[in-house]
């Protein structure tokens, strides 16, 4: 069996944990939520920031300090995707 890793990007914490339920549903061998800081002009949280704006400067990527890191099983992948996607989710 093998296994893939999955980072996602939310807006809200609740999108995340929806998405972490049904991940773990689909029997995923490992599932994590967290936020990160993203305080302006401090380092490493700085760079974070700026890498969340898109090449064209679409600011839908704004705001996705939820992170969800996920463990699945190779043949359920691509449903994981949408599952993450359907939720709000940015891979």
């Amino acid at each position: 069996m093998a296994e893939k890793a999955i980072l996602a990007y939310f807006h809200s914490p609740e999108q995340a944990e929806g998405a972490a339920a049904k991940l773990k549903a689909l029997r995923a061998a490992e599932v994590q939520v967290d936020r990160f800081n993203n305080e302006i002009g401090r380092g490493f949280e700085s760079a974070m920031a700026d890498g969340m704006f898109s090449v064209d400067g679409d600011m839908k990527s704004v705001g996705l300090d939820i992170i969800l890191a996920a463990v699945i099983d190779d043949s359920v992948y691509d449903q994981a995707c949408r599952v993450i996607e359907n939720a709000g989710g940015s891979i």
